[in-house]
């Protein structure tokens, strides 16, 4: 029988508007895909997550990817213990929006909170989508813990992005890394 870690960690769910944050906290949780949901301002859930033969006592924190909504969303940068900063791998103006947005938001608002890169929407393919390897190169570039590829939809990698998050959790940000670990 696992015991329960008590230190509750928080994880902090960031990105553009649309590119499925909701869906895949929703498909994690529930084990099985919802197609659509209305514009997130902001939710919480709470759950125990089992890693590495440890119980852990996690808060998801679903933040809106709306400019609009910016200010409900930044008091739970503060909280982050770890952050999975998502783009849509079919909506590369997601992936631009990583290094030309978020990361400085989220770099001015906790420094200290490690992150995981996260390209969501693996099972839809673009004339423009974004690769896996554009993706591990902005990863380590941005110093991101882990780069991984999900889909909500087939359920690919939803549990090792959750994994991993709590890890970066337990861990911290990884110093001088010189290459992401990836997934996809």
């Amino acid at each position: 029988m696992m015991s329960l870690n008590r230190n509750c960690k928080h994880i902090v769910v960031v990105g553009d508007g649309r590119v499925g944050k909701t869906t895949f906290l929703f498909t994690y949780i529930n084990d099985f895909y919802q197609e659509s949901f209305g514009p997130t301002i902001y939710d919480r859930k709470e759950l125990v997550v089992n890693v590495d033969g440890q119980a852990y006592w996690v808060q998801f924190h679903d933040t809106a990817g709306q400019e609009d909504y910016e200010m409900a969303s930044s008091f739970a940068y503060d909280l982050a213990d770890a952050i999975i900063l998502c783009y849509s791998i079919p909506k590369r103006i997601s992936f631009e929006n990583i290094s030309q947005r978020w990361i400085h938001k989220l770099n001015s608002a906790n420094k200290d909170a490690p992150f995981i890169l996260v390209g969501t929407k693996f099972d839809i393919k673009t004339p423009t989508f974004v690769s896996s390897r554009e993706g591990k190169a902005l990863a380590k570039k941005i110093g991101a813990n882990k780069f991984i590829e999900c889909s909500a939809k087939t359920q690919k990698n939803i549990n090792e992005v959750i994994h991993e998050a709590v890890r970066a959790a337990i861990v911290g940000k990884i110093q001088n890394r010189k290459t992401c670990m990836c997934w996809s």
